[in-house]
């Protein structure tokens, strides 16, 4: 689904069962065992250059990213896991994905939500309900194409490594994990601020606006024009009887701390 064109969805049921049960949680780190006994077997295995259906995808931040980057037109799907993240990265990363997502890939991306602080939470609640996703999901991880684990490899002088994995008993473990952490998940669209009177575009204006992005940045994530996000922000300021868009942030961020 492309985040261009959400349809109104009702998420009350989502929140109603509660953050990840513990029966749910159990089977998240039953299958985390597992995958991580095959993963530092496999790990080890390519740190001694001993032969296993794994490669190096990159070594260092910098390496993995950029290598990272130079593979993602070839990927047909993608199943992340993300443990972690800063509304700093989100910036970059989720631009980023929608423009992969629009040339055609398949992306379920799951963030653990103990990870994130609030305002990256939140500005997670903006994005694509059929692709973002808050769970239990202690430890990142990708499935590529259904074909490939990609897991923290060895440390090779000194430096994280990333490393792609095809090995059958480890790419086995990854799906299990997977489908563990699939069954704690909601959609991240569930915790978006309520207030009444707005519509489903001016909800995600005020997503954005409570995570300090511009009219242009605004724009551009949600494909509209300046001028059309200006007229959604006017109607915001209205609706709140707010005379400025601080005066607008620090009551939306009132009526959220009420709500919670």
């Amino acid at each position: 689904m492309n985040q261009r064109s959400l349809p109104n969805m009702d998420f009350s049921a989502y929140v109603d069962l509660g953050r990840f049960p513990r029966p749910g949680r159990l089977r998240v780190l039953d299958q985390l065992a597992r995958l991580q006994i095959e993963r530092a077997r496999v790990s080890r295995a390519v740190e001694r250059g001993q032969r296993v259906a794994a490669r190096v995808v990159g070594r260092g931040t910098i390496g993995i990213n950029q290598n990272m980057a130079l593979e993602v037109p070839s990927w047909r799907t993608l199943e992340s896991i993300r443990s972690w993240g800063t509304v700093g990265q989100l910036a970059v990363s989720l631009p980023n994905n929608t423009v992969a997502m629009e040339n055609g890939l398949r992306m379920t991306s799951v963030w653990h939500y103990d990870g994130l602080d609030p305002e990256a939470r939140l500005m997670l609640s903006a994005e694509d309900p059929a692709a973002y996703f808050f769970g239990f999901a202690p430890v990142q991880m990708k499935i590529i194409n259904n074909a490939e684990a990609f897991l923290d490899g060895p440390t090779i002088r000194g430096e994280p490594t990333v490393i792609a994995v095809r090995d059958a008993a480890c790419l086995d473990a990854a799906r299990g994990y997977w489908a563990a952490v699939r069954g704690t998940t909601y959609p991240c669209a569930a915790d978006a601020p309520t207030v009444d009177g707005l519509s489903e575009r001016q909800r995600r204006v005020v997503t954005l606006m409570l995570t300090c992005q511009s009219d242009e940045q605004i724009a551009l994530r949600l494909g509209l024009s300046v001028r059309t996000v200006r007229t959604e922000v006017a109607a915001v300021l209205d609706l709140l009887d707010a005379p400025t868009r601080f005066v607008a942030g620090v009551r939306l961020r009132e009526h959220l701390s009420a709500a919670t």
